[in-house]
């Protein structure tokens, strides 16, 4: 979804690709050792309800594929976003079916399935008894009820889009004005989780995708620069505690940020640079922040589609989109040696270390 203006032209391409099952599909035999695992969601292809759940298993350097529809029996949805686990439950938001999908986290058992949102992006747990969920197409953020799934809203005036979270308060970026009239597309806004309340905006560069914190408790912003030209492209770094802008690195205009992790000490940030689906890895000591002239990782031809950093040994994952067929999931050393492609579903993106 995050791509998805681009998709539309990929849409008579990916036909023979939509959402048609075998029908021999195998029952899906949760691992023996989860801790050792990966969910990798496959967004599938805008507007054919494609998407998918992969389970990749670290140990072996296997993969099981289409988990979700080979326990339900259904099929996923339509774009499939971000993934979140909480206690012994999976949530899987699905953007253009406007859902989400409960699971139980090792069986991948359906659950209940979440409605009332207009284009569900992430979602984020607060407390035992609620969980911000952040949409596309509407004004604020959605309070999700853990216990009784029902929904409220914050009102904040523009689209939400990536969410972190320092001490009580969740900062939350808006990727896009594109459907909410008279909204910006350049702040991080600020909430007061504890009372659920909007309390200001923070400015940044045009089109804030994704975000993390770091180990001083600093947010690093993937800005994309926005859709018209000139854009302006951006890494930025924010002091949450004076609500200032501490760092910013412009990048070149036709640069497409995206995609943004940390390792497991919050010492290194991660991201996808480079021209639109032509990106590579690069890294970023927080200490001594300097953008590199070369890449990390150089993608060599590869459509790098997102990335994530094992907290632990500090592996990097990299998701591989191809415009037509099953995608890869990429595994390389924390020293940036390439381990090995792993195929999973149509257009991977988003990736949950289980």
């Amino acid at each position: 979804m995050k791509k998805k203006c681009f998709l539309l032209v990929l849409i008579v391409a990916a036909a023979l690709f939509s959402c048609d099952k075998k029908d021999d599909v195998q029952p899906y035999v949760p691992p023996i050792n989860p801790v050792q695992g990966m969910f990798v969601l496959n967004e599938g292809t805008f507007m054919y309800a494609n998407a998918s759940l992969s389970y990749f298993d670290m140990e072996t350097n296997t993969v099981e594929n289409d988990v979700f529809y080979r326990v339900n029996g259904i099929p996923l949805g339509d774009v499939a976003q971000s993934l979140t686990k909480i206690d012994d439950d999976l949530y899987i938001v699905v953007n253009n079916s406007n859902y989400i999908y409960k699971v139980d986290a090792e069986t991948i058992e359906y659950e209940d399935k979440i409605e009332g949102f207009a284009s569900p992006r992430y979602m984020l747990q607060i407390d035992d008894e609620k969980a911000y969920v952040s949409d596309l197409e509407s004004s604020g953020l959605y309070v999700l009820n853990l216990n009784t799934l029902e929904n409220s809203f914050i009102e904040t005036g523009n689209a939400t889009e990536a969410m972190v979270r320092i001490g009580n308060e969740v900062f939350v970026s808006n990727w896009s004005n594109y459907y909410v009239a008279g909204s910006s597309n350049n702040t991080i806004q600020v909430i007061d989780c504890e009372n659920d309340a909007y309390v200001t905006d923070i400015e940044v560069a045009p089109e804030p995708n994704a975000m993390i914190v770091d180990k001083n408790n600093h947010i690093w912003v993937s800005c994309s620069g926005g859709y018209e030209s000139p854009s302006a492209p951006a890494i930025i770094c924010i002091d949450p505690a004076t609500r200032m802008v501490i760092h910013r690195f412009d990048l070149p205009e036709g640069s497409y940020p995206d995609g943004m992790s940390i390792d497991g000490a919050g010492e290194n940030v991660y991201f996808l640079n480079g021209g639109y689906n032509s990106l590579s890895v690069y890294k970023m000591n927080v200490d001594n922040p300097q953008l590199a002239d070369t890449p990390f990782i150089a993608s060599e031809g590869r459509w790098f589609y997102n990335l994530t950093i094992h907290p632990q040994n500090g592996d990097i994952y990299i998701t591989e989109a191809k415009p037509t067929q099953n995608g890869n999931l990429l595994r390389y050393t924390s020293d940036g040696t390439f381990v090995g492609a792993y195929e999973v579903g149509m257009f991977p993106s988003y990736m949950l270390f289980n």
